[in-house]
């Protein structure tokens, strides 16, 4: 196994193994929340990539361990080594799995990822299947709103081509 894929993995489970032991007591995670941020792509095929997202979630599982339900709308620009671009949009579900390091400020999380995209470029249509997993972190500076940052990998298809790479994301989210 390739040496990233050992470090997305360990990143994977030390933040599911973090998460697990969250501590229950401080603020109070609200069941419904979304936000928006950057996303940058680093494709693994000398290819790269700049977008942004949108989401909208809901906390269904509350416990120390949280679990909640993100559905996300994504867009971006991906340049593949071959000079192509392709502008995509996708639309993506996300559950993630998570609680408090620090009681009402520090909120660490792993995630699973799947969806399909869409768009084309130089003249050619991409029809795109995306999934993934990685993990993230809520820094949070008010009771109802955070800063997040995701680190992962998503795999794609881009005419029939599988894909994939680093994700790194950077946003806000706010919570009632």
């Amino acid at each position: 196994m390739e040496l990233w894929k050992k470090l997305v993995m360990t990143a994977v489970f030390c933040a599911i193994g973090m998460t697990v032991s969250a501590n229950e007591k401080g603020f109070t995670f609200k069941p419904f929340f979304g936000g928006g941020g950057v996303t940058a792509l680093f494709d693994f095929n000398s290819g790269y990539g700049l977008g942004g997202s949108g989401e909208f979630a809901f906390l269904f599982y509350d416990k120390g361990l949280q679990i909640s339900n993100h559905i996300l709308g994504t867009g971006s620009s991906i340049n593949i080594k071959d000079g192509i671009t392709y502008g995509t949009g996708s639309i993506m579900d996300k559950i993630s799995f998570g609680g408090f390091l620090s009681p009402g400020f520090l909120r660490t999380y792993a995630f699973v990822e799947g969806g399909i995209g869409f768009g084309g470029g130089n003249e050619t249509s991409a029809r795109d299947i995306l999934f993934g997993g990685g993990g993230g972190i809520d820094l949070f500076f008010h009771e109802k709103g955070s800063i997040y940052t995701e680190l992962g990998y998503v795999q794609h298809y881009i005419d029939n081509t599988l894909m994939g790479g680093l994700s790194i994301s950077i946003g806000t989210r706010g919570y009632w």
